[in-house]
């Protein structure tokens, strides 16, 4: 989105105050003392750049450690990607150092008895160092887990992951609170389903994520990359193979949260049998935004990068880390943070967290934001909202977006902040029959195809 500064007003007196707020409780200070979170609050709402911020991080340290709650809270305050995994280093690096085993305290001198008496060697430890007698086995000092990146409870406009089904999924609505009995729907609230599940893969548990939840060492992680990637490639392949309609609608909002602008389109999108993309717009009101733009960029996150796919040809582009393995909603699911590698002129990524149902190894959520975010000409800026993608089974083999949501504020540095709120849907998928061939997602879980036997001749 850009800034529509023409009929935009001057950054007003009460931000310009908050700056000054800002920088000034961060020189007064004493340098040796954590930030707060109030601190790191007061410095994004004073809008300090998010380079100082980081800056002064990294110097000082915090006295708390990130959590989804926080992270999504100083997201909404303006901050940074790069300044979040700032805090989040800190965190843990404060962490560590409260569990950091204190130094032991020297060993009184032997008496003149114990001389005379020395006891005897103590048994050797498994690494063969002896133990001094009577003390535990040393330990090391671990690091705290990293906090895996579990969303907040959801609200009743919320769509939720419910718990698997022992049948074919049907469309059904999130009730306001989380329940396995689905509720009527209801055209605000959709609902992600799913069906029957697989034997989970065989990974060696290494610690433990949540309660009851086993991590994967590094060969199972890269197994699961690799496995919901390569399912990934052939459901983008499948969804070419139904058509569906599309809802795209932001709203941009006041100082009261007063709608005060929206810009609305509806397509049927189509494909032909070649896989090609088609859209036929088939509604779209006038756009009363006031303080924003709908650029070609924005259109582009509306097609690809929102409803994310990420497929075993696009991994070499991505880093791609492992967070943990949680419960969300009403399944459990592996968790991944998402980075392009590099930036490549005039293409568009994503950048966040997506969730991988731990048995169907498909993404079942993504949240993040489309970068990168650039300046045009005469200094305008392309912003985008941080976002939220839930997917729903369609076919009972396959995870489909269904539901985007965004409520974020974006920070212009040549006019005010905006307040906007976005939510895209995707509705009526129907298979249509083409010439194309679609592998289904059993065959990337078997072995290679037995050889059938030949059959016997007849006999004569």
């Amino acid at each position: 989105m850009k800034s529509n500064s023409r009929l935009r007003k001057k950054i007003v007196v009460g931000v310009a105050l908050l700056t000054m707020a800002g920088l000034l409780s961060l020189a007064t200070a004493p340098a040796d003392q954590p930030l707060s979170k109030d601190d790191i609050t007061l410095l994004l709402l004073g809008s300090t750049p998010s380079a100082k911020i980081i800056q002064s991080v990294e110097q000082r340290g915090v006295d708390f450690q990130m959590n989804p709650d926080l992270a999504k809270k100083f997201h909404d305050q303006g901050a940074s990607d790069d300044l979040i995994d700032a805090l989040q280093k800190a965190g843990n690096k404060a962490a560590a150092a409260k569990v950091s085993p204190p130094a032991p305290a020297p060993a009184p001198a032997p008496s003149a008895a114990a001389q005379s008496n020395p006891p005897a060697a103590p048994e050797p430890s498994p690494e063969g160092k002896p133990n001094a007698p009577g003390a535990p086995e040393p330990r090391a000092a671990e690091a705290p887990p990293v906090v895996p990146p579990t969303p907040v409870a959801p609200s009743s406009s919320e769509p939720v992951l419910h718990t698997r089904q022992s049948s074919a999924p049907v469309a059904t609505p999130a009730a306001s609170s989380p329940s396995p009995a689905p509720a009527s729907r209801s055209s605000s609230e959709p609902v992600l389903h799913q069906s029957a599940k697989k034997q989970a893969p065989q990974v060696t548990p290494a610690t433990a994520s949540a309660a009851g939840l086993k991590d994967p060492d590094a060969p199972g992680v890269q197994h699961i990359i690799q496995e919901f990637a390569a399912k990934e490639k052939i459901f983008r392949e499948a969804r070419n193979n139904y058509t569906y309609h599309q809802i795209n609608k932001v709203e941009e909002l006041g100082a009261e949260n007063e709608i005060v602008g929206t810009y609305e389109q509806e397509w049927d999108i189509l494909y032909d049998d070649s896989g090609k993309r088609e859209e036929k717009v088939t509604y779209a009101p006038l756009n009363t935004l006031k303080g924003l733009i709908v650029t070609k960029e924005d259109i582009e996150g509306f097609r690809n990068i929102q409803p994310f796919v990420l497929t075993s040809d696009e991994l070499p582009e991505y880093d791609i880390k492992y967070l943990g393995h949680v419960k969300v909603d009403q399944i459990t699911a592996y968790v991944f943070s998402i980075r392009p590698k590099e930036i490549e002129k005039n293409r568009q990524y994503f950048q966040g967290i997506v969730w991988v149902d731990d048995q169907d190894l498909q993404i079942v959520k993504s949240e993040g934001k489309q970068v990168p975010e650039a300046k045009v000409k005469h200094g305008q800026e392309n912003l985008f909202p941080r976002f939220t993608t839930w997917r729903e089974q369609v076919d009972g083999k396959f995870w489909f977006p269904t539901y985007t949501m965004a409520d974020d504020t974006l920070y212009f540095s040549n006019g005010p902040p905006v307040h906007m709120k976005e939510v895209v849907r995707y509705t009526d998928y129907k298979q249509f029959k083409s010439r194309a061939r679609i592998v289904t997602v059993e065959s990337i879980d078997k072995q290679k195809d037995q050889t059938t036997p030949a059959a016997a001749p007849p006999h004569k």
